[in-house]
């Protein structure tokens, strides 16, 4: 997924950037109204987009209003300004949620995660062998019954079926199962949190579902079907 960064200070548009790009998104970064006009001129590319409310040849605000006659995609607004009125500014404009500065990293992550979830309502499922992932709902089925995982593996599997082949490095993927309670991921979590997903899913044709790149991260060894809405499983 591709996502819009707009900030006009340089050192933290480069680390969110970078930030975006560890947890397994593909990031632009722009520093203007303009060149973020540029940039988004086919809306349809971004899957989300980071907007700074103060920026140097006009405001944020404005280019919220911009976005959201063009796209449904979630819009989060950067900002020092937490005073009632600059909020229902903010959400009148158009946006779907507020990060205040300064902001730690996984709060940021968190939130963007959250409102990408909201926003993927109208998402086809996607089939995996004998798995299927209902992308609005975070639920998953398997051999025609509900899977039931705890949280930590619900966001570690939704990471492999949605990269749909593509490698994910195990630094991705601490990014993507760090939350806002402080809950750090580290290598041996990491680790645990696979060989137990392994062991839940079990093999699909004699195939594991997770290949292993050793001393890199892994990726999802089936092939990943987009498929309409179906009969749900009972």
């Amino acid at each position: 997924m591709k996502i819009l960064i707009v900030e006009d200070d340089v050192s933290l548009r480069l680390g969110l950037r970078d930030l975006l790009q560890k947890a397994g998104y593909d990031a632009d970064a722009v520093g203007t109204v303009r060149e973020a006009r540029l940039t988004a001129g086919n809306v349809g590319v971004y899957g989300a987009y980071l907007l700074d409310v103060m920026l140097p040849d006009g405001s944020g605000l404005d280019l919220c209003v911009f976005l959201r006659a063009n796209t449904a995609a979630p819009i989060l607004l950067l900002t020092a300004l937490d005073d009632e009125e600059s909020v229902i500014a903010g959400l009148s404009a158009g946006a779907d949620d507020y990060v205040y500065k300064p902001f730690r990293a996984r709060e940021l992550l968190a939130r963007l995660n959250a409102n990408l979830r909201r926003g993927q309502e109208n998402k086809t499922l996607l089939e995996s062998g004998a798995l299927v992932f209902f992308p609005k709902e975070g639920r998953f089925s398997l051999n025609g019954k509900p899977f039931f995982l705890p949280p930590k593996g619900s966001l570690l599997l939704a990471a492999l079926l949605e990269s749909a082949g593509r490698l994910l490095t195990r630094e991705q993927l601490f990014y993507r199962l760090w939350d806002v309670d402080e809950n750090y991921v580290d290598e041996n979590t990491l680790s645990v949190e696979v060989s137990r997903l392994r062991k839940a899913l079990g093999r699909f044709d004699g195939r594991d579902y997770i290949e292993t790149v050793r001393g890199v991260g892994y990726r999802w060894a089936l092939p990943v079907n987009a498929v309409g809405r179906e009969a749900e499983p009972q």
